[in-house]
């Protein structure tokens, strides 16, 4: 491999990212530059779009628990690399990777060419990549749960709105998770009992007892009570 000047690269980058009036601009100059400087010498994992995140925060932040960069695992184009710094934006359904190391210059991961990540000690698959039958359902799942009969897959969502504070403008985003069960070969979604008692009617005097009994669980840790309930009801199938 040649010697490429990486710290060019990224002095080029901040000096760019300073020029507000002109980012996608900025944006196009950077990743022309990388191109000529780089090329095809880079491993697989730095092949991937100039990350720019474009939003001015306030309280909250478009990314998967953490903004800052966290130690973790990804599959990427049939390899698997370990040890590498990366941030799940949930509100893009993106994942973001340092380069060389430097939370100055980031690198956005092609969607198609990640078939998971581990990331806080949570996997998350491509559900693209995994399940090629039809489905309604498509980008980046935890996979919180593989039974004997069924499958639960958790997508954490942000949407976002613009609020103006002190007469400046940021984008505020807010999370919920969206709890889909596979059966059968077939995506459902699960958020809900009504939905749940649909799928599995011939189980509904049990599950109605299970959400009786746990209702504080329901309340205060959905997540892990949602967890529970699809092991309960694939044990009782």
């Amino acid at each position: 491999m040649k010697n490429t000047n990486y710290s060019t690269v990224i002095f080029i980058l901040l000096l760019l990212s300073i020029n507000s009036f002109s980012q996608t601009n900025a944006k196009k100059e950077v990743s022309n530059y990388f191109d000529k400087a780089i090329g095809k010498e880079i491993l697989n994992i730095n092949n991937g779009k100039i990350h720019i995140d474009p939003y001015n925060l306030k309280n909250s932040h478009n990314y998967y628990l953490n903004k800052n960069f966290v130690n973790g695992s990804v599959f990427y184009d049939n390899q698997l690399y370990e040890n590498v710094l990366i941030k799940y934006d949930t509100y893009k359904d993106e994942l973001v990777k340092s380069f060389e190391n430097n939370n100055a210059f980031a690198i956005t991961l092609i969607n198609e060419r990640t078939d998971y990540f581990l990331i806080e000690n949570k996997k998350f698959v491509n559900i693209d990549n995994k399940y090629k039958y039809p489905k309604i359902i498509t980008g980046f799942f935890e996979e919180k749960y593989l039974g004997k009969n069924i499958s639960l897959y958790i997508k954490p969502i942000k949407t976002a709105k613009e609020i103006i504070i002190e007469n400046n403008l940021y984008r505020e985003f807010k999370e919920y998770n969206n709890y889909q069960l596979l059966y059968n070969s077939k995506f459902t979604s699960v958020n809900t009992q009504k939905e749940i008692l649909t799928i599995f009617p011939q189980l509904k005097k049990e599950i109605k007892e299970y959400y009786k009994k746990n209702k504080i669980p329901e309340e205060t840790d959905p997540y892990r009570f949602k967890a529970d309930l699809i092991k309960f009801i694939d044990n009782n199938l």
